[in-house]
This record gives C-alpha cells, sequence and structure tokens, in this order.
C-alpha cells in the first residue's frame, strides 16, 4: 500500500502517478543514481513497483527487478554482478497468503555487497523491519523529503544539466526535447495515411481514376 501526504492510499489517479514517479526520481537522484545506474528492486507487484519504474525511466537508470522469496544467493549474485548501490525493498509483504520478511533476507544477502550504500524501505506489513542506520531510509520519508522542483512533473529532472551554450556570439543551443509518457489510445490517432476519401476515390494526376484502374488491372486478381 502505498503513502501519500494525506496517508494510505491504494489507487493513484494519472497526476498522482507521476507526481509519485517525480518524486521519487528526485529520491533515487540524491542518492546519487545517475543515467546508466542500476537500481535493484525487491517488491512484490504494488503501486510502489509501478513508481520505481516511472522513476528509472526519467532519471534514464536501469531497473533490476529480484525475485521476492528465498533466493538469497541469487539476490547477493544478480546484485554484486550488476554493480547497483541503491536497493528499493519490502520490509515484508504478503505473497499467496504466506508472510515474507523480505528485509531480513536482504539483509543477509547485502554482508557480502559491500557496493550498496542506500536501501530505500517500503513498508506494506506492519511488522517489525531490521535496520541498518546511515544506510536504510523509509521510502515514503525520502518522497516527502521535499517538493518536487517546478511543481508536477514538467518533463524535466532537477538534476538535468543546463543549457550547453555555444561561443559569446551565438544564441544558446536548446536542449534536445525530453522523453515523455504518453497514455493515450493509439488508435485514436489518425494514420499517416488516412484521407476522407476511399479507395478509387483519388484520381491519378492525368485526371483519370489512378486508384480505380490499378485495382481492376490488378494481376493476378486479388479482389474477385
Amino acid at each position: 500500500m502505498m503513502v501519500d501526504q494525506h496517508g494510505p492510499v491504494d489507487v493513484l489517479n494519472h497526476t498522482q502517478l507521476l507526481d509519485q514517479g517525480e518524486r521519487a526520481a528526485v529520491a533515487l537522484a540524491k542518492l546519487g543514481v545517475r543515467p546508466g545506474d542500476r537500481v535493484a528492486v525487491l517488491l512484490p507487484m504494488s503501486l510502489e513497483s509501478v513508481v520505481v519504474t516511472l522513476a528509472c525511466i526519467r532519471l534514464e537508470a536501469l531497473r533490476l527487478t529480484l525475485p521476492v522469496g528465498d533466493h538469497l544467493g541469487f539476490i547477493r549474485h544478480r546484485i554484486r554482478t550488476s554493480g547497483a548501490r541503491v536497493v528499493i525493498t519490502a520490509g515484508s509483504c504478503s505473497v499467496d497468503g504466506t508472510v515474507r520478511d523480505v528485509k531480513s533476507g536482504l539483509d543477509r544477502a547485502l554482508w557480502a555487497c559491500p557496493d550498496v550504500h542506500s536501501v530505500l524501505v517500503v513498508q506494506q506489513l506492519a511488522r517489525p523491519v531490521p535496520w541498518t542506520p546511515g544506510r536504510d531510509v523509509w521510502w515514503h520519508e525520502a518522497l516527502d523529503a521535499g517538493p518536487v522542483p517546478g511543481g508536477p512533473y514538467a518533463g524535466v529532472m532537477s538534476s538535468t544539466p543546463e543549457k550547453p551554450v555555444a561561443p559569446s556570439t551565438s544564441r544558446p543551443v536548446p536542449a534536445a526535447a525530453p522523453a515523455a509518457l504518453i497514455f493515450d489510445d493509439p488508435l485514436e490517432r489518425r494514420s499517416a495515411d488516412d484521407t476522407d476519401q476511399g479507395w478509387g476515390d483519388r484520381p491519378a494526376e492525368d485526371g483519370t481514376p489512378g486508384d480505380l484502374i490499378r485495382f481492376l488491372n490488378e494481376k493476378p486478381p486479388h479482389h474477385l
């Protein structure tokens, strides 16, 4: 269950989802995540998991999804070989009716992962969570640590470098258009070759009904 400034929520509208994704991206950037970095994620299917994905997309970081369960050797291997320095984990969660102490298992795996310097902990169940001061941070506190620069997500991260400037005699070079997530239905868009004219209605350049002639002269006659 996700927690925002108004308390626990289990449904987010589009605006709230984008805002949470931006806040998560800002929190990860403060922890040193940069484009191309791996972010290890040990979460069940949840709203937080979606938000983490949005944050990684905005930072151009790579999400490394780890399995929830008794896979400590595999988790340790994946974190070490990926070079991930930030891990996002559930404190504990319920999987198929079974409560799993995810953070306890992760802590055992991290004994052999010295490069990990930050662990964001998502509190999904009201259960005790083992804690390492200086390394572990509550997910909801990291997202609420400060306002998002510029308000709701505007397509640019606060950590985006300034526009490159050409020589003093020239105007600043415009930055490339930022990536964006589009949630509309592509089937509602008009295709590039869509017109108000049907097949056979478009005349050829010489005035003859070009489409119709091509249709009738088609060999072999697939239309018959």
